[in-house]
């Protein structure tokens, strides 16, 4: 991390200078900046409150109780941890289920089920604004390099199979027999096995089955997934609306909705990859994205550190503090995740 802001830093100073920085600082309105830089950090909040509320639905789909302020926080851990540590949004979402059975002690079926549900309307969503954001691009063609096309392709074909592994899952009644198997087939060559409680493969297959049953409550009652899709929505419509209002803080108001929509996928798709390795890197890639669309290189280095204030560092520093907060330290051991897991029995990578 430190290396990526050190890198960063080398950038801003070679290929743009401190002092053009400065000079644009010093002529943006204050009035403007404030104002449509403090809404950014209100609807940055308000989107994750969104996709707590998804959730929240759900688990209530399923006749768990908790509190909506409780998923909220959960949720903040899940970012934070998916952001500290590279394992492709399993480890946030390990947490996540980790910590609602902690409160309620369901089984970690039911909650999985609803997470998981969860996750898929999110993924199904951001599949459909990738596709139209790959169609925008050919629409405009010659606006951007070859690889930023390629990259979004990458990402959707990524997301369809995430999607279709997430669906097999919720579907095939003998997943969960199958998953079990693997998980400790993998347990055994690694000889792991002798770490674990006799009972806990009887208890995994017990668990999934729960997940299968739950997954088998939504598909009887679809509208019960109306309210978690319109949340969802609204979600990804305040993160897209993020993008547009730092600009907007800057006095950057000439760019079309193709502009931010490419953004905002190329942040999420490098983000989740790549997680805390991302500082820098990814930082770079958009300062140069934004020079492609014709913004100054100087306005393009401090809308790239504003947005990546606001999708990383915000995420980073709200999550640590809910960490300590909620007290679940210990789910950044990779021991303790590993465990946690194997109880859940829903590595899906």
């Amino acid at each position: 991390m430190i290396a990526g802001l050190f890198v960063f830093v080398l950038y801003m100073y070679f290929f743009v200078g401190f002092s053009q920085v400065l000079v644009i600082l010093e002529n943006v309105n204050p009035v403007d900046y404030a104002a449509f830089y403090s809404l950014a950090v209100a609807a940055t909040v308000l989107s994750i409150l969104f996709v707590a509320a998804a959730w929240h639905s759900l688990l209530k789909t399923l006749e768990i109780k908790t509190k909506l302020k409780s998923i909220f926080l959960y949720t903040w851990v899940g970012y934070f941890v998916d952001l500290v540590v590279p394992c492709q949004a399993t480890c946030g979402e390990v947490a996540r289920i980790y910590l609602v059975h902690k409160e309620n002690r369901e089984n970690y079926g039911a909650i999985a089920a609803s997470s998981i549900t969860n996750r898929m309307i999110s993924y199904f969503i951001s599949s459909v604004g990738l596709f139209t954001g790959i169609l925008l691009l050919l629409i405009r063609p010659n606006t951007v390099p070859v690889y930023v096309l390629n990259l979004l392709i990458v990402a959707l074909i990524g997301t369809a199979i995430y999607l279709l592994a997430l669906f097999y899952l919720a579907v095939e009644e003998r997943a969960a027999a199958k998953l079990t198997s693997l998980l400790f087939r993998v347990a055994k060559a690694l000889k792991l096995d002798r770490h674990l409680s006799p009972d806990l493969q009887e208890r995994t297959q017990e668990s999934l089955s729960v997940l299968h049953q739950s997954f088998k409550t939504f598909r009887k009652s679809p509208k019960n997934l109306v309210w978690p899709v319109v949340f969802q929505v609204f979600s990804l419509i305040l993160n897209i609306f993020v993008y547009i209002l730092v600009f907007y803080a800057l006095g950057i108001r000439n760019l079309y909705i193709d502009f931010f929509i490419i953004a905002y996928f190329i942040v999420g798709t490098v983000q989740i990859a790549a997680a805390v390795f991302s500082v820098g890197t990814l930082d770079i890639v958009l300062t140069n994205l934004f020079v492609i669309y014709g913004v100054p290189i100087g306005f393009s280095v401090l809308a790239a550190t504003l947005l990546r204030a606001l999708t990383f560092w915000l995420p980073i520093i709200t999550g640590y503090v809910t960490v300590q907060i909620v007290g679940a330290k210990k789910l950044l051991s990779p021991k303790a995740r590993e465990s946690i897991a194997a109880q859940q029995g829903i590595e899906k990578t």
